[in-house]
């Protein structure tokens, strides 16, 4: 990313930035609208892609915001100024009171259920095949899985400053 991010002194240009945001953000609505057209059968990687993208466009976002105080008003920062407000729109309506919790309450159910799966393969005692311990085996990595990206869900919620319920 450094090589799109820098001017060559080093120092991110308005127009490198503004480029990059504006790429970044097309793509960002296209996660999000894959994501909620998906939104019950997301994958791991796509939620993190999902967060991921959010945050590097509201970094992006920041950054331009802290630069605008910096140059003047001019109609072409008006229209960079209007994009930024369309995207922060996006990212509220569409993801933080959509996407967000739904993504908290599938990944709870997710490991609801291979809580349970665990459960029920524990109460079956007797001697275990392969197959049932390799089962048994990828349902412990898909929980671990699940729960780390939960743990990572829920720090995006602390930046919110929203409580999750249990």
């Amino acid at each position: 990313m450094k090589k799109y991010f820098m001017s060559t002194n080093n120092r991110p240009s308005i127009d490198e930035t503004t480029n990059l945001f504006t790429s970044e953000s097309s793509r960002l609505q296209d996660v999000i609208s894959h994501a909620l057209k998906n939104s019950e059968k997301l994958s791991i990687s796509e939620i993190i892609e999902v967060y991921y993208q959010v945050s590097n466009v509201t970094l992006l976002v920041k950054f331009l915001r802290q630069k605008f105080r910096d140059i003047e008003n001019t109609e072409e920062n008006e229209t960079l100024l209007k994009k930024i407000q369309k995207i922060e729109k996006l990212i509220d309506e569409k993801f933080n009171e959509t996407l967000h919790p739904l993504v908290i309450s599938q990944l709870k159910k997710s490991i609801e259920n291979s809580r349970k799966n665990l459960k029920d393969m524990k109460t079956n005692q007797g001697t275990k095949s392969k197959n049932e311990i390799d089962n048994q085996a990828r349902v412990y990595e898909e929980l671990r899985q699940t729960m780390s990206t939960k743990e990572f869900v829920i720090q995006y919620n602390k930046l919110l400053d929203k409580p999750i319920e249990n």
